[in-house]
């Protein structure tokens, strides 16, 4: 009874099993349906894999950098920084090589940024600047002939000046004068006009700070001052023209400068210097004096024997101005110092140049007078001067041409006459 109890009570209902079967039959069926569409879709992707293999894609064209347009002329603002320079961005600025600079490729960089109408209204410009340049060729070939149409017209009158300040026109001036100040009794015993340009060299400045004592009495010899300007106006030379005297041999001392613009308003172009030697006679120099000193030895087996030596030093003078400073060579090496000297002392050279061939030589009359101390007093920069003037009269003694002795004592060496 038991175990049909059990088997009874362990087998289902038949209607239960048969929904059971029933439902077992369709889960089959749905699990393989969907194993169907999974592998389908398989072979689908696989197909189109193998689809896009066999089928290379077309290559892509690369597209062009676009560039944008440049800004419209109007709107356009320069930016004047500089164009940026690598091969300057670790350059000592203490020691360039100025060999690696490009000029033409900075240029080309700066232009790149302007606006493309820009570019035919310079060249216009440039072609403006070129007639300007031919222009200022032919006025420069004018201007040099017209410089020396005139020159030559005036120097006749500078040669009677000379004779005049020499003596040679005294008969024929005292013959000439109406008002008897030529009939003196010191008539017989001034001979022209003695220290005429060392005095009238005296009263500029500029010329006077040069002049020194032991100069006056070999300046007495100076009996004219003369320029002759290069044809092709690239230059000029001074002429200092001496009677025979005691100090040197030359009878004329010549300085030359070599200025290629010299006829433009640029800021002059020194290209060389040169000045004549002086020969000196024994003795005489005024540009070096011989110093005598008696030295005693001091150890050795000659101590205490006394020895007289010699030694030469510089002395001031203005016959320093024949002895222009030296340009240095190619290739010479000048600290920031040395050049700082060097160009300073081009430049006073030069200016003292100027005032010789453009106020002493056309003007020296006035200069001798000190009538033209007046106009340059009251000139533009006039009161300026005065002012300085007051404060030399105090140090110098006013307008004397050349400076007291360095003691106070002795006597002036003003004009003489001899």
């Amino acid at each position: 009874m038991a175990d049909e109890d059990n088997s009874t009570s362990a087998a289902p209902p038949a209607d239960t099993a048969e929904a059971e079967a029933s439902s077992a039959g369709a889960d089959d069926v749905a699990v393989n349906d969907a194993a169907a569409a999974i592998s389908s879709i398989a072979v689908e992707d696989a197909s189109d894999d193998e689809a896009n293999e066999a089928v290379p894609a077309p290559p892509q064209e690369e597209e062009d950098e676009v560039v944008p347009p440049p800004p419209a002329a109007a709107a356009y603002q320069f930016n004047f920084n500089p164009p940026p320079q690598p091969h300057l961005a670790a350059a000592d600025p203490n020691n360039m090589d100025f060999a690696n600079l490009n000029p033409s490729e900075i240029n080309a960089q700066f232009l790149s940024l302007l606006p493309p109408c820009i570019h035919p209204r310079l060249d216009k410009l440039k072609s403006l600047s070129e007639d300007r340049t031919q222009l200022l060729e032919q006025y420069l070939v004018e201007r040099a002939e017209l410089e020396q149409k005139y020159n030559g017209l005036m120097k006749p009158l500078y040669e009677m000046r000379r004779d005049v300040v020499t003596g040679k026109c005294d008969g024929d001036i005292a013959s000439n004068d109406t008002t008897g100040a030529s009939n003196g009794e010191d008539q017989q015993e001034v001979k022209g006009i003695p220290q005429f340009w060392a005095c009238a060299m005296g009263h500029i400045d500029l010329l006077a700070e040069l002049i020194t004592e032991e100069d006056v009495d070999c300046m007495e010899h100076l009996v004219d001052v003369t320029c002759d300007d290069f044809a092709d106006g690239s230059g000029f030379e001074l002429h200092f023209h001496f009677s025979p005297n005691d100090f040197f041999t030359n009878s004329v001392l010549t300085k030359r400068y070599e200025v290629p613009n010299l006829l433009t308003e640029d800021e002059p172009m020194l290209q060389s210097v040169t000045g004549t030697d002086i020969h000196w006679f024994p003795n005489k120099s005024l540009t070096h004096k011989t110093i005598t000193k008696k030295q005693r030895k001091k150890g050795g087996p000659n101590a205490g024997q006394v020895r007289t030596i010699q030694k030469t030093e510089r002395a001031e003078s203005f016959f320093h101005f024949f002895t222009p400073p030296k340009m240095p060579e190619l290739g010479d090496v000048v600290d920031e110092e040395e050049a700082e000297a060097m160009e300073e002392h081009f430049d006073h050279d030069y200016e003292m140049a100027c005032a010789i061939r453009g106020s002493l030589i056309p003007n020296a009359v006035h200069w001798f007078t000190g009538e033209a101390m007046e106009e340059a007093m009251y000139g533009d920069e006039g009161m300026d001067m005065m002012f300085e003037d007051d404060e030399d009269d105090d140090v110098e003694g006013g307008l004397n041409p050349f400076p007291p002795p360095a003691t106070g004592e002795g006597e002036n060496p003003e004009c003489k006459q001899n």
